[in-house]
């Protein structure tokens, strides 16, 4: 429940985009895109408690 939070607070709305096993304990790595932008947003794995946002860069809109 915490780790869904924690998600949520982070990421916001998402989709999954892909599932990998992790490198560090095995737990499957779970890749996230934005529900809106279909952006590639980040990473998270509960069983190393690990998230990662990704920085996207903004369009410049001249």
């Amino acid at each position: 429940m915490y780790f869904e939070s924690l998600l949520d607070a982070i990421f916001g709305p998402r989709e999954i985009l892909h599932v990998m096993e992790c490198s560090v304990c095995g737990f499957n790595e779970v890749y996230y895109i934005d529900a809106e932008t279909n952006v590639q947003i980040g990473r998270a794995c509960q069983g190393c408690n690990f998230v990662q946002r990704f920085d996207v860069p903004k369009a410049n809109n001249f």
